[in-house]
């Protein structure tokens, strides 16, 4: 395991955010896996596993996928999808589209 996570295990340092769908990764499960097996540090169990994406997917497709997750029971969609069109073009994955 690399330094930040191992920090995060040892309760030091803020848990990292997945750079697809940013998920705080705060237990070692949340984490994705390379193709070696060792975890993935930039990316959840969700996005990525075996070294590779588990979607193939557009920022816009993914922002849509998320929805449920991001919105509060009192948010509507559209305040939901505007959260995540001010984070997600940020993060790792999406920069480059």
């Amino acid at each position: 395991m690399g330094r930040e996570l191992d920090k995060l295990l040892e309760g030091g340092a803020a848990p990292p955010y997945c750079q697809s769908c940013y998920m705080p990764m705060d237990l070692p499960g949340k984490f994705g896996t390379e193709l070696d097996g060792v975890l993935s540090e930039e990316y959840c169990t969700h996005c990525y596993q075996a070294g590779e994406f588990t979607t193939e997917q557009t920022l816009d497709e993914a922002i849509e996928a998320n929805i449920m997750y991001w919105k509060s029971q009192i948010e509507s969609d559209d305040t939901a999808r505007e959260r995540m069109m001010k984070i997600f073009p940020h993060l790792k994955r999406w920069k480059k589209q």
